[in-house]
């Protein structure tokens, strides 16, 4: 086992103790790398309302217990489209929906589903003098297809906590533009039914990433996401590691995008 999985691995079971000192279920735990790759479109809607709109496409690859290859399957494809309200102070407000086409990977045990979700969300922005912090709540509720055939409605509350640090540009002329490094930890509480899941608990996510302009509409995002996550036999823990990249499109020209609200992430 690599240093980085002992190091996740130690960190995670810290985090969850809590959660679930209480249970004396047997748990097992498998590693499977991933990759997430999103792209965005941000445009007004609305100005004078403070309405936006956004469409976000997302790709997740994965390798499996035995396959250290992140990009060897595809695990799902994502369409999700966003209205954005910001007519509060250091606040926005969003209304999403996401189409989710999940595939089957035998060797992780993902069967293939279509999920549907629908999405509110808040984030709540504080500026500090050389960065930002923020808070971010989501309630979602999520539509498929189980792998019996039995049709779930399950919704979840996902709560992030995350810090930009703004770096400085020392040179005139930067190759790139406000460049940032950033980091969020997020806890994800699924309320299903007892057929499906026992347990509330469901995903325990950390990300690192770098970003910064390309131009003034054009941003990117680079950086690692690591998760935890308890499979509805309430037993299995897997724990998916890899990189994560996102482009976005404004639109608008912005001085600085921070990506607070990118999903990444594999379930």
């Amino acid at each position: 086992m690599s240093l980085l999985k002992k190091s996740f691995l130690l960190f995670c079971c810290i985090i969850l103790s809590q959660i679930l000192k209480a249970q004396d279920a047997p748990y097992t735990i498998g590693f499977i790398p991933a990759s997430i790759s999103e792209v965005d479109v941000a445009f007004p809607l609305i100005e004078k309302w403070n309405l936006s709109g956004q469409a976000d496409m997302q790709l997740v690859t994965q390798g499996a217990y035995t396959n250290g290859n992140p990009f060897e399957y595809t695990q799902r494809k994502v369409i999700r489209p966003w209205i954005i309200y910001s007519g509060f102070k250091n606040m926005k407000l969003w209304l999403g929906y996401a189409h989710n086409q999940k595939y089957a990977v035998e060797e992780a045990g993902n069967y293939k589903t279509l999920e549907n979700r629908l999405i509110v969300m808040g984030t709540y922005t504080q500026e500090m003098p050389k960065g930002s912090i923020f808070e971010q709540v989501r309630f979602e509720t999520k539509f498929f297809d189980d792998r019996n055939g039995n049709h779930q409605t399950i919704p979840r509350i996902r709560a992030r906590f995350g810090v930009n640090h703004y770096l400085r540009q020392s040179k005139e002329k930067p190759i790139f533009l406000a460049p940032n490094i950033g980091y969020y930890t997020e806890l994800m509480l699924k309320f299903a039914s007892k057929d499906y899941a026992d347990e509330h608990f469901d995903i325990f996510r950390l990300s690192v990433y770098y970003t910064a302009g390309i131009t003034p509409n054009i941003h990117f995002l680079a950086g690692i996401i690591g998760q935890m996550q308890l499979r509805t036999n309430g037993t299995q823990f897997d724990v998916y590691y890899g990189p994560m990249v996102s482009l976005k499109y404004s639109v608008k020209p912005k001085e600085r995008e921070t990506f607070d609200s990118v999903d990444g992430g594999a379930d």
